[in-house]
C-alpha cells in the first residue's frame, strides 16, 4: 500500500468519527492536519529515535482516543480568559476526563498535547510502593511529551529538538530512559493495561536487577522521584518510610507479631460483622446514616444515603484486603519472605543528597545499562540503532539551561560508549576505517555523526589538508552540512581514504 493511500485511510476514518461529533469546522480541519502532519513526518522521527512505535499503532491509538474520549473540544483565544487559564497552568491545553472535554490552543501540537493528555493511563503500581504517586505522574508527563514530540520536533524534512515553558525536563529524562531500557512496547502494555493482576513495576525491577547485575539503577532512579517530588510529598513518603521501618521492627520478635497480627485480624473481622449489620436493611442503614452524620461537621456531612452505602463498601473492602494479607504473612513461609522484602524496601528508600547529584548518579547508572546492552548486540543494525539512540540521549536536557552533554562526567561516559560501538561497525566492515590510529579515526566519526541529519548512513565525508591540520567537510548526500578543523601530524599513513573525494561513511 502507498503513504498516499496509508494515508488517505487515516484521514477518511477520522471525518467519519468527526461527522458524528459536535465540533467546528475549524476544529475538524486542524485534527484532520494534525494527522497529515503526524503521517508525514514519521518517517524521520522513526529514523532519529528508534525507540518507538509502529506509525500504524501510533496513528491508530490517536484516532480511536479522539473517538471515545474526545467529545468536547474548544479553542481558545490569545487575549479570553480562557488562555489566561492555560498561561496560568502553563500547558497547552486543559483536559476534563469525566466530561471528555478539550479546550486548547488552535494549534496541532495542542490538539496533541490534549489528546495524550486526555486518554486513560494506568501505569499500575502496588498500593504500598511508597514512590507510587511520583512514579505515576512522572510516566503519564514523560509519556504525553514522548507523543508530542513528532510534532514539535519534526516538520517532515528536518529534526530540532525543543523544549518550550511547559517542559517538564526530568519527567521526560527518567521516561527516554526507561523507553530504551524496557522497550516501547512493555510501557505502552503497562499504560494501557488496567487490571491489577500483572506487576508491570515488579517485571520492570526483576529484568534491570537480572541484566545489570545490582540494584544501583533502581535506586538512583527512586532518588531521582524523591527530590523530583514537591516537599508536601516527601513528607508524605518520609512517614510511609517511618512505618515501613516500624512493621520491620514489629517482625524482629515474631512470636509478638503473630500475636499482634492475629489479634488485628479478630478486630477486622469486628469491624466486617458490624457494617455487614448495618447494610443488612435499609432500616438498620437509614439510622445509622442519620446518627453518623450528626457528629460530623457540615461541610463534612455525608451528602447521600447512596453515598454512605459506598464509603462502607470501601470500608468493608479495604478490612478485608488487610485481612487477606495478615492471613498470608503468619504463613510460616511467607512470613520470611515478607521480612525479607520489607529489608529491601527499607534499604532502597534511602535518599540521601539532593536532586541534581541524583540526576548524575542516574545517568551513570543508565550508560552502565547500555554499555552491558552493547556488549550482548553483535549484529550491524542493533549496533547502528544504539548509535542512534545515543546521538538522540546527548541531546536531553535536564534543566533550563543544562544538556547532557554539558555534564563533563556523563559527557566522557558517552564518548566511551560511542567509541565502542564505532569499534565494533569499524570491525563489521559497516563503517569506513577513516585512519589506523583508533583516537583519530574515533574523533573524525564522532565529528561526523555529531549532526542534525536525519539518517546517518547518508553521511559523507571529504577531507583536506593544509598544513598541520586536516579539514574535515560532512555533508548529508551531496548537501553540504558542517567543516571542522583538526590539528594532527600529518603523515602519508594519517588517512586510509583519499582527500578531495566524497567518501560514504557507511558501508
Amino acid at each position: 500500500m502507498s503513504l498516499f493511500s496509508k494515508l488517505k485511510d487515516y484521514n477518511i476514518e477520522l471525518e467519519e468519527i468527526l461527522d458524528n461529533k459536535y465540533f467546528s469546522s475549524n476544529i475538524k480541519n486542524l485534527l484532520l492536519s494534525m494527522i497529515y502532519k503526524l503521517e508525514t513526518s514519521y518517517v524521520d522521527y522513526y529514523a532519529v529515535k528508534r525507540c518507538v512505535r509502529s506509525k500504524e499503532d501510533f496513528l491508530n491509538e490517536i484516532v480511536e482516543t479522539i473517538r471515545l474520549y474526545c467529545d468536547n473540544v474548544k479553542t481558545v483565544e490569545p487575549d479570553s480568559n480562557q488562555a489566561k487559564l492555560l498561561i496560568n497552568h502553563n500547558v497547552k491545553a486543559v483536559t476534563n476526563e469525566k466530561e471528555r472535554s478539550i479546550l486548547a490552543y488552535p494549534t496541532e501540537l495542542s490538539f496533541l498535547y490534549a489528546i495524550s493528555e486526555i486518554s486513560p493511563k494506568y501505569f499500575y503500581m502496588e498500593e504500598e510502593f511508597l514512590l507510587k504517586k511520583a512514579f505515576q505522574n512522572t510516566l503519564v508527563n514523560g509519556y504525553n511529551m514522548n507523543n508530542t514530540e513528532i510534532l514539535s520536533d519534526f516538520n517532515g524534512w528536518a529534526w530540532d529538538k525543543t523544549f518550550d515553558n511547559g517542559f517538564n525536563y526530568i519527567d521526560n529524562l527518567v521516561y527516554q530512559n526507561l523507553l530504551v531500557i524496557l522497550g516501547e512496547k512493555f510501557l505502552y502494555e503497562w499504560r494501557v493495561y488496567g487490571s491489577t493482576r500483572r506487576d508491570f513495576l515488579k517485571e520492570a525491577k526483576e529484568y534491570i536487577k537480572k541484566f545489570t547485575g545490582n540494584d544501583k539503577y533502581l535506586k538512583s532512579l527512586y532518588k531521582v522521584l524523591y527530590f523530583n517530588c514537591s516537599e508536601n510529598e516527601r513528607k508524605i513518603i518520609h512517614e510511609g518510610i517511618k512505618l515501613q521501618n516500624k512493621k520491620l521492627k514489629n517482625m524482629d520478635d515474631k512470636i509478638k507479631f503473630i500475636e499482634d497480627a492475629k489479634n488485628k485480624k479478630i478486630k477486622l473481622t469486628k469491624k466486617i460483622e458490624k457494617i455487614d449489620i448495618i447494610l443488612s436493611s435499609k432500616k438498620n442503614t437509614e439510622k445509622e446514616f442519620i446518627k453518623v452524620n450528626s457528629k460530623l461537621a457540615d461541610e463534612k456531612k455525608i451528602k447521600t444515603l447512596k453515598k454512605y452505602v459506598q464509603v462502607l463498601e470501601k470500608e468493608r473492602e479495604k478490612y478485608r484486603r488487610e485481612i487477606l494479607e495478615l492471613s498470608d504473612i503468619l504463613k510460616p513461609s511467607n512470613y520470611l519472605s515478607k521480612k525479607q522484602k520489607l529489608q529491601e524496601m527499607c534499604s532502597i528508600y534511602n535518599f540521601t543528597g539532593n536532586l541534581e547529584q541524583s540526576i548524575l548518579e542516574f545517568q551513570k547508572e543508565f550508560l552502565h545499562f547500555l554499555d552491558k546492552k552493547l556488549s550482548k548486540i553483535t549484529t550491524r543494525d542493533e549496533i547502528i540503532d544504539m548509535v542512534y539512540q545515543i546521538r538522540y540521549y546527548r541531546t536531553l536536557k535536564i534543566s533550563k539551561d543544562l544538556k547532557i552533554i554539558d555534564i563533563e562526567e556523563i559527557d566522557n561516559l558517552i564518548d566511551k560508549l560511542l567509541k565502542k560501538a564505532i569499534t565494533a561497525l569499524c570491525k563489521l566492515g559497516a563503517i569506513k576505517i577513516i585512519s589506523m590510529d583508533i583516537n583519530l579515526n574515533f574523533e573524525i566519526i564522532k565529528y561526523a555523526l555529531d549532526t542534525k541529519i536525519i539518517d546517518l548512513e547518508q553521511i559523507k565525508l571529504s577531507f583536506d589538508i593544509d598544513g598541520e591540520s586536516l579539514i574535515i567537510k560532512v555533508y548529508d548526500k551531496e548537501v553540504f552540512e558542517k567543516q571542522g578543523r583538526k590539528k594532527v601530524q600529518i603523515t602519508s599513513k594519517t588517512l586510509e581514504v583519499k582527500t578531495k573525494r566524497k567518501i560514504k561513511l557507511f558501508n
